[in-house]
């Protein structure tokens, strides 16, 4: 079984790797690819999170689980791109879409807020 600190150090890799885009600025292949690659090792990331939650509560969360899967599913719609492919704002929305579905799983993990 794969580490979450090997998943968390893969994942601030990325982030290191990646620049930032402003208006006008030529989106490249490889931010596009960074943030798809980033959201694969994301939603794996979330997936042993959840499994160790599992054990530790001893109980299913569905909503977590439709989370996952949905997030995976949609991810599937995606492809990394190489120099010259169009990537469509859609492209964009999946990733944005999957990190949102990732979010709320997070949170029900972590339980309530504390007030």
């Amino acid at each position: 079984m794969t580490l979450i600190s090997e998943q968390l150090s893969t994942l601030r890799t990325l982030l290191n790797e990646m620049r930032y885009v402003s208006h006008g600025d030529m989106v490249l292949a490889t931010d596009t690819n960074l943030l798809l690659n980033f959201a694969l090792t994301a939603v794996e990331a979330t997936k042993i999170l959840y499994d160790q939650w599992k054990y530790k509560m001893d109980r299913l969360d569905p909503i977590v689980e439709d989370c996952i899967s949905t997030a995976e599913r949609r991810l599937g719609f995606m492809k990394e791109v190489k120099h010259g492919d169009v990537v469509a704002t859609r492209d964009h929305n999946i990733i944005l879409d999957v990190l949102k579905l990732l979010q709320i799983a997070l949170l029900r993990m972590a339980g309530p807020p504390v007030p």
